[in-house]
């Protein structure tokens, strides 16, 4: 089985020579690479187009695309997509890296293509070999993978999950969503998928030392977090994924986005008191620590003064 490995470039010449040693060297055979240049104004380019012809890759398997204007994350996956020709995607971002038996092991798991998607584990690289190791929590079940993925039980990345392409034909990112595309997709995907499974082996290496990346910007990252949450919620409830048990979930989820307005550098207790009310109480199935609980308390309460005060003596 063919399968297509996809790479947005933006902004990534200090780390893409290592993307590209793994993914060219990966230890299945029938692999596709189909990269976009989504206008990175570094050497990015310059860097993949020189290892291709060092290396002497054969450039019948790739497929490079370069944007005339900058158009973001979402766009740029759509456009891989478009060009890739697998029965299997799988997403790698060029300042990421794999294990070179990543697509073996994963394919080897798809068996006959049957199952439509499998995950795998993955670490946080931070340079100089320091990494941390994420377990995923995946069930073998694609509906309770939704639930999990609500509020991030499982990251909610496409980058650990190869994907029979079909499945697609569904779906596009949403390119008024820069961060949080992902999470909108990831369900999406668990939700037109039949069968999947997963592999518990650490095989994606998530770097952690580019601050170039699309998702480094706080506060737009909260905003779009919103929308990204309001446009799974329409979802679930379009397709009757909105059981109660469902509903507390995406409660959770919006608490965890908005609770960010209580503290610095997004202070703003206008928009936390507008931002998602029906979760304000949610606090309260965490274990948060006395000193959060009385914090979220006057939030809930709409005792502001008394936060400011708080944050006035200390």
């Amino acid at each position: 089985m063919l399968v297509s490995i996809l790479v947005p470039i933006y902004k990534v010449e200090k780390y893409i020579a290592k993307c590209l040693d793994s993914i060219f060297h990966q230890t299945y055979p029938e692999i596709e690479y189909v990269f976009v240049d989504d206008c990175s104004p570094d050497k990015s380019l310059a860097i993949l187009k020189s290892y291709i012809d060092k290396k002497n890759i054969d450039k019948s398997k790739i497929t490079i695309i370069s944007h005339l204007e900058n158009k973001g994350i979402a766009t740029t996956r759509n456009d891989l997509l478009d060009n890739a020709k697998g029965k299997y995607v799988l997403f790698v971002d060029s300042d990421d890296w794999i294990e070179a038996d990543m697509i073996e092991q994963m394919i080897t798991v798809a068996g006959d293509s049957t199952i439509d998607i499998i995950g795998c584990d993955y670490t946080k690289d931070y340079g100089n070999e320091r990494r941390t190791f994420h377990y995923e929590n995946y069930s073998n079940d694609c509906e309770e993978n939704i639930f999990r993925l609500i509020n991030y039980n499982i990251g909610p990345t496409m980058w650990k999950i190869l994907v029979k392409k079909d499945i697609f034909n569904n779906i596009r990112f949403n390119s008024d969503i820069e961060i949080g595309e992902d999470y909108i997709t990831s369900i999406k995907l668990y939700y037109y998928a039949k069968k999947c499974s997963n592999i518990h082996k650490y095989l994606y290496h998530y770097v952690q030392y580019n601050t170039n990346r699309y998702s480094n910007q706080i506060s737009k990252s909260i905003s779009d977090h919103i929308k990204a949450i309001t446009s799974v919620e329409d979802f679930l409830v379009s397709v009757g994924l909105y059981s109660e048990r469902f509903q507390n979930e995406l409660k959770l989820r919006k608490f965890n986005i908005k609770r960010y307005y209580l503290f610095p550098p997004l202070i703003n207790y206008k928009k936390w008191k507008t931002t998602f009310p029906e979760s304000d109480r949610m606090w309260r199935y965490i274990n948060y620590s006395k000193k959060e609980k009385i914090k979220y308390w006057l939030s809930e309460k709409h005792l502001f003064f008394i936060l400011r005060l708080i944050r006035f003596i200390n």
